[in-house]
């Protein structure tokens, strides 16, 4: 099996060096990741070659930017304040819509790609996301504090990842770069995009999409927590009751 996956990549690969003009063409090394109990994180080849572009790749040098976005969902970032001795939420900020994965890799830094406006064209870049705050009287421009506490909090929790990862360009308009899943990644449908930037401008890009989901009791287990989020409750808390009393059980013997 690890054979035919290694000549079925080699063929692919020889099929991206005949290209055509303005072709530009990517493929992951999986397609969909499947979350069990075990899960502890994926890494993901992304991989792919350009043809010749309005100036030709062959013969002159050209830049990577690959973007993955994973599922949006509603976000609330609060804010702390000190009253006394206590730390409490004083103020909070609601997100209706923001990608719960989010990286972008590139063949070189970005200020050296191309200026900020280029990569504000494309939504290349987390200051360069469509993110808006719910006022509770309507949509609004989100506070840049919260805006870069979230982007800071992703971070940290390893679901955020700008220019973290290399895109590494290796001849004749191939190119390839690793895609690094966290074992706490959302799961949903992802969008992988790639651009391809020269002298500053975006010449060709291409979209791919990537599945992450459950599987198995982890699967039923989410089905069962989202379809039946009452019946779950009960079910958690006769569990708990019983794992106490089990416990408290054993501990006298």
């Amino acid at each position: 099996m690890a054979l035919l996956k290694a000549i079925g990549r080699a063929a692919f690969l020889l099929l991206l060096v005949a290209l055509p003009a303005q072709a530009l063409v990517t493929d992951l090394s999986h397609k969909r990741i499947e979350i069990r109990y075990s899960f502890s994180g994926a890494e993901i080849i992304l991989f792919g070659a350009v043809g010749s572009t309005n100036i030709d790749v062959r013969q002159e040098d050209y830049d990577v930017v690959i973007v993955v976005r994973g599922p949006e969902a509603p976000t609330v970032v609060r804010r702390k304040g000190k009253v006394g001795a206590i730390w409490v939420n004083q103020d909070d900020m609601r997100f209706p819509s923001a990608p719960g994965y989010y990286a972008v890799a590139a063949s070189r830094p970005l200020e050296e790609i191309a200026n900020p406006v280029a990569f504000a064209s494309y939504g290349i870049g987390f200051n360069n996301l469509p993110l808006v705050a719910d006022s509770g009287q309507g949509l609004m421009l989100p506070d840049r504090e919260f805006r870069n506490a979230l982007f800071r909090l992703r971070s940290q929790q390893g679901l955020y990842r700008q220019e973290m990862d290399e895109v590494t360009v290796i001849n004749q308009g191939l190119f390839r770069t690793n895609v690094h899943l966290p074992a706490n990644v959302p799961v949903g449908e992802f969008i992988v995009e790639t651009f391809i930037f020269q002298h500053g401008s975006m010449r060709s890009r291409n979209r791919i999409s990537l599945t992450v989901d459950k599987e198995g009791f982890e699967r039923a287990a989410y089905n069962f927590a989202h379809g039946y989020p009452l019946f779950y409750g009960i079910t958690a808390v006769i569990v708990a009751l019983g794992a106490g009393w089990l416990a408290g059980v054993l501990g006298r013997k």
